[in-house]
């Protein structure tokens, strides 16, 4: 019989989505009861996630500010959790409601787009295609480019999401298509296309393919790639995605501090190990051997290095409080991922025994050596020798079993809810919000918003940040990557290979001396670290990785356009 924990010993494949959270408020004194054939402020909420409009402001592009003025905001889609039949009579109470005056016609194409989203969850998809081209219309009456690249967009979202759900692939197709292409430098409008395409085919080749398309743009989707292929037993293309796996995050600027921030530093520690450990596993059943080696030595003279106590100051003087607790907090994570590098080399070594040895010994020892606590169940099963047609049939069905949980695992986490479509979607964009390309400065001086550049010594690779108060994520990427080609274009070289990337919703948290506060949004950030580089002349290191490259050219030409740069010289 095959042992029990040969059929088991996978790790849950589990999905990792951005969230978003909420916090629940009272309220001493009840809303005032609508009047009859008006919606309540609640139904404005409930349809689109934004408040109420009042009196000149239309709840989703603008505030009020003193004296009964108006101006634009970072106002962000509160979190939303009734879908369906509920929320497509809300949205018909908002849309029917008098203070959604013509002016707001942008909040009224949003109001439809949602209420398309709800159609779809109360099962009526053909109703929210109907839905999507009256939003979209609204757009077209006023000639607005900035509803093409935002509200228009989410349009086509939707509509592909609808096309899925009525089976009509190829037109969701075509609708994902024109998504991608209306803003292909995007990150995030890429990611709703990516999430669209996974939810059109969950396939395990079209999941594969799909992520290794949208890895020049968001590198960070190499990791999920790597364990994919690693998981279902094809070392080789592990192997292969691997050098493309960055735990180098780009450079931050001063004045902000990420949210867990330190504990992810912390769980880094694990993270990178793993991957290591895994990387080398790969090497060695692929026949690289001494690169297995290497980077195994590697990651140990890592950990070490983490693992080092703090020295005495220059001065002969104990290290600081602060170093000393920095130290306390990483060495039991600096000494977990020391233990599990142990392993994998330990998995490398028994390897090759597994095919010579009796079953029985390969299952004592790998329990003793712990090595059920390894990813690597399936590639053991597979060589474990065979000796008649019982063991055989025994093996593929433990095999099959595993795959089959793991298939399993893999299209749940391609789950695609109504709640999360709605969530990715772009929010409006106003002339007043998109910005100019500009420089916030390079120094210590920095504007609350503009491009910053920090080039690590005297290479090739650089930090580029763009930062906006107002404007939504989508333009913030746009920017970035602008930005980054005029660099380039700058130092001389014609392609850009990024290598880390993330985006960032600032808030700024306000406290009082004598107690209280609040939170205020602050716009976004997307940041990148890059490398620049002539694509007639890649560097021995980058051989093979052509697929990577991102034209300079290609960026300014589909951007110079959109953005106005203000006078930009990128000579700072």
């Amino acid at each position: 019989m095959l042992p029990v924990v040969l059929t088991a010993a996978v790790p849950v494949l589990a999905a990792s989505e951005n969230g978003h959270a909420g916090k629940a408020g009272a309220s001493k004194t009840a809303a005032p009861a609508p009047l009859p054939g008006s919606a309540s402020d609640t139904d404005f909420f409930r349809c689109d996630g934004y408040a109420a409009p009042k009196g000149k402001v239309d709840g989703i592009s603008q505030e009020s500010f003193i004296f009964g003025g108006t101006r634009s905001a970072d106002i962000r889609r509160g979190e939303m959790w009734i879908w369906g039949e509920t929320g497509v009579a809300a949205c018909d109470r908002a849309l029917a409601d008098a203070r959604l005056i013509d002016a707001f016609w942008l909040r009224r194409a949003n109001l439809i787009q949602a209420k398309a989203l709800h159609s779809i969850a109360a099962n009526r998809p053909e109703q929210a295609l109907t839905l999507t081209t009256e939003s979209g219309a609204l757009g077209a009456a006023h000639d607005d480019r900035y509803f093409t690249q935002s509200i228009g967009a989410g349009n086509e979202g939707v509509r592909a999401y609808a096309l899925i759900a009525t089976g009509r692939k190829d037109e969701a197709k075509a609708a994902i298509d024109r998504l991608r292409t209306g803003r292909p430098f995007a990150q995030s409008i890429q990611q709703l296309a990516t999430r669209l395409q996974l939810h059109l085919d969950a396939s395990f080749s079209g999941q594969s393919q799909e992520i290794r398309n949208v890895i020049p743009l968001s590198p960070e989707k190499a990791g999920s790639l790597f364990w994919m292929h690693f998981l279902h037993g094809n070392y080789a293309e592990a192997r292969a995605i691997a050098p493309v796996v960055s735990f180098d995050l780009p450079k931050q600027r001063g004045g902000w501090t990420l949210h867990g921030a330190d504990q992810n530093v912390l769980d880094g520690i694990g993270l990178r190990s793993t991957f290591y450990g895994a990387w080398a596993y790969a090497d060695t059943v692929t026949g690289h051997n001494d690169h297995a080696a290497s980077l195994l030595t590697e990651a140990n003279a890592e950990v070490e290095e983490i693992m080092a106590p703090p020295q005495p100051r220059s001065d002969g003087r104990p290290p600081k409080k602060k170093n000393v607790e920095e130290y306390e907090r990483r060495l039991p994570y600096a000494r977990k991922a020391k233990d599990e590098l142990a392993l994998w080399k330990a998995a490398i070594n028994f390897r090759p025994r597994v095919t010579i040895q009796p079953i029985g010994e390969t299952h004592s020892a790998f329990l003793k050596m712990r090595l059920d606590t390894l990813p690597i169940a399936p590639d053991i099963l597979m060589n474990v020798p065979q000796e008649n047609p019982a063991e055989k049939a025994e093996a593929q069905t433990a095999l099959a079993s595993i795959r089959n949980r793991l298939e399993a695992e893999r299209i749940a986490a391609l789950d695609f809810p109504v709640k999360d479509v709605i969530a990715l979607l772009p929010r409006p964009e106003t002339p007043k919000v998109v910005p100019r390309l500009k420089p916030a400065g390079d120094g210590y001086f920095l504007s609350a918003s503009g491009l910053t550049r920090d080039r690590e010594g005297k290479s090739d690779i650089w930090t580029i940040r763009y930062t906006h108060l107002l404007a939504p994520i989508a333009a913030v990427e746009e920017l970035a990557m602008l930005g980054a080609a005029l660099t380039a274009k700058k130092e001389g070289y014609d392609s850009l290979l990024l290598l880390s990337r993330i985006g960032i919703a600032r808030t700024t948290n306000v406290t009082s001396y004598y107690g209280g506060g609040y939170q205020q949004n602050s716009g976004y950030e997307s940041q990148m670290r890059v490398r620049f580089l002539n694509a007639s002349a890649i560097p021995q290191e980058l051989q093979g990785m052509e697929w990577r490259l991102i034209p300079a050219q290609r960026v300014i030409d589909e951007l110079a356009n959109r953005y106005t740069e203000g006078g930009i010289t990128i000579a700072w």
